[in-house]
């Protein structure tokens, strides 16, 4: 029985150590692999929110466009010409925008006796 026991023990030691050996290497690993990560998740939380404000990327395109045209006073001088190069843009940045700025419509009730009746108002 003591010889098992010894004999245990031993193994314990020596599991302990490669144990020990393993942590070393993980610990080097995750140092090594702590940077690249880092950038990764900066990446991730730029898509998540570019993801859930993308008014911020219309905004910055157009930011972007202004600068590379002179600055604000050249938007200015050749903002016609956005109107006519860029139409996919601005409907773009109208269909995001707009459910942020009209209201929702309310139901109309034409049981009521107030509501107006005539050809402009049909039932």
């Amino acid at each position: 029985m003591n010889k098992r026991l010894a004999q245990l023990a031993q193994r314990r030691r020596e599991l302990l150590t490669t144990i020990e050996e393993q942590r070393g290497d993980i610990a080097y690993l995750s140092k090594q692999l702590q940077r690249p990560l880092a950038v990764v998740d900066a990446g991730w939380k730029v898509a998540s929110l570019i993801n859930r404000h993308p008014v911020l990327l219309t905004g910055t395109a157009t930011a972007l466009i202004t600068w590379r045209r002179g600055g604000f006073l050249g938007l200015v001088r050749h903002g016609w010409r956005l109107l006519l190069l860029y139409p996919s843009a601005i409907f773009l940045g109208l269909k995001y925008l707009s459910p942020d700025t009209c209201a929702p419509a309310k139901e109309r009730n034409t049981d009521d006796p107030s509501y107006p009746a005539g050809p402009l108002f049909p039932k």
